[in-house]
């Protein structure tokens, strides 16, 4: 049974004087920049390091815009020009934390920055024109890389046949990144295809002679985890701290049974060869990891991915797993649970959200961070939230069975509580069914009518749930819609995920 219940926290709040252009909307005056605002504690007098974490969550936040923005359009255009049978709802979304990764090296801007008693708030901007020629640059570089180790795959097929593999791997795995580069290239050029791909080998054909090569003989996850890794960490003699995610379900940020399993082998085989340290967060991290599944006809890419946080350099691996292999580990443990039903209800809620460039709102848990989440039965999460001004969160929950919950409504945020992590009172613990698991917060510069229809249901020993019995979707479509009667109202969305296991 669903266990959820609501317990009433105090915390401190702390006043502080907010720069303006923080709060306020300043699209007007940078209009060919995407914007991204951080702010952090200044901790110890260390001014450097609250400038460095405040321009992380500005980039973050940047990230968060134009991720959201360029899946919403490609839904759009998708679902405009009838193309849904030949495209996999997968393809709809892009990674936030990909994005995040390319503004870190762009040429970013800081447009503000201002100290203020501890606190320290930054304003980034990336010029649009700028990026738009970086992904052009990505996308036809990659074009001739592609094209390069395909050919040089075909000339070893006969004679050496892993250096054949090895290559043809290489193309796959920079095709991915070049799939999702021209999918913000599209956006950022008015959806106008102005590169040619015609040198491009077909993945299909790829896949086919790496199915071949491959052989029939099923390979073990510790296996898969060994090619994977080993490359990546052999001659790493230092000692380091190093991070690791979850493999990521392609673009979904879903985590499967099989993409958890694998990652905490990893984890073993790196502590195990190199004696690095594992971490909990990014802070004082010198490496990340994160990995990735993607699905095709013929079977698996694993791809992973090395990061040095400190210099932000990137090295990756990647490897084919035949069918064979697939059918051996099985299909439904490398799948997401619930994965149709999941990508259903996100791709409704993507459809249903808008963003305002005004009112900004962000949540976090304590596992939340730049990457996948897993949660195990029994967890307890703490969430936490945090908008740029005063306003109304609206907070619902989406059961991996497709169950609809109401979690907050219409908790008040003052104004001396924007633009800092405030911790709702809400206590729950996650328990069965397992899957992913989906969150919708929903603020409002004015209190939100009771829109949402919803029944009280007891638990017992105290418990209850509030079981909400209409579409999400359709529900924030009627938010949004009471929100033309009142144009100075601000209404803003966003989708978080996680995934549960049983331990």
């Amino acid at each position: 049974m669903k266990t959820l219940f609501l317990i009433l926290l105090t915390f401190s709040i702390t006043l502080f004087s907010i720069p303006k252009w923080y709060t306020s909307d300043i699209s007007n005056e940078f209009p060919s920049y995407f914007i991204g605002k951080g702010f952090a504690e200044i901790q110890n007098g260390n001014i450097a390091e609250a400038e460095t974490q405040a321009k992380n969550l500005a980039l973050k936040d940047a990230a968060s815009i134009i991720s959201c923005q360029v899946s919403g359009e490609t839904i759009n255009r998708v679902s405009e020009e009838e193309l849904g049978e030949n495209t996999k709802v997968t393809d709809y979304f892009l990674s936030e934390a990909k994005v995040k990764t390319d503004l870190e090296v762009m040429n970013y801007q800081i447009l503000e920055k201002e100290k203020d008693r501890n606190m320290y708030y930054v304003m980034i901007g990336i010029p649009a024109a700028d990026m738009k020629n970086s992904y052009k640059f990505k996308i036809e570089n990659s074009i001739k890389v592609i094209s390069e180790k395909f050919k040089l795959a075909e000339s070893f097929y006969s004679s050496n046949p892993k250096e054949a593999i090895k290559n043809y791997e290489n193309c796959i795995y920079l095709n991915e990144d070049l799939t999702d580069n021209l999918k913000i290239y599209l956006f950022l050029n008015k959806w106008q295809n102005d590169i040619k791909i015609d040198e491009l080998p077909p993945k299909s054909e790829i896949e086919k002679k790496l199915t071949i090569l491959a052989g029939t003989t099923p390979k073990s996850m510790d296996e898969l985890a060994d090619e994977l890794i080993f490359p990546l960490i052999e001659n790493q003699a230092d000692y380091k701290k190093f991070i690791i995610y979850p493999f990521e379900f392609e673009n979904t940020g879903f985590v499967s049974g099989f993409g958890n399993k694998i990652s905490e082998l990893i984890a073993n085989k790196i502590i195990q060869e190199t004696k690095w340290q594992r971490m909990n967060s990014q802070k004082g991290t010198d490496y990340i990891f994160r990995g990735k599944i993607l699905e095709s006809d013929e079977g698996i890419y694993l791809i992973l991915r090395m990061m040095d946080f400190r210099n932000n350099e990137q090295e990756g691996n990647q490897i084919f797993v035949n069918r064979v292999t697939c059918e051996n580990i099985d299909w439904n443990e490398i799948r997401p649970e619930n994965l149709k039903q999941s990508l259903q209800n996100k791709l409704a809620l993507y459809n249903a959200i808008q963003i305002d460039n005004r009112l900004k709102v962000d949540l976090q848990t304590d596992k939340m961070s730049d990457g996948p989440i897993v949660y195990y039965y029994g967890d307890e999460p703490k969430i936490l939230v945090r908008t740029n001004k005063s306003c109304y969160i609206r907070l619902m929950y989406i059961f991996a069975d497709g169950m609809k919950t109401l979690l907050i409504d219409n908790y008040p945020i003052a104004t001396d509580q924007s633009n800092q992590w405030i911790q709702i009172p809400f206590a729950g613990v996650i328990c069965e069914p397992s899957g992913v698991e989906q969150l919708i917060l929903q603020a409002s510069t004015e209190k939100q009518p009771a829109v949402i229809n919803y029944r009280r249901e007891i638990l017992g020993d105290g418990t209850y749930a509030d079981i909400i019995e209409t579409d999400i979707s359709s529900q924030i479509a009627k938010t949004r819609g009471m929100k033309l009667k009142k144009p100075e109202k601000e209404i803003t969305e966003k989708v978080y995920q996680w995934t549960v296991f049983e331990r």
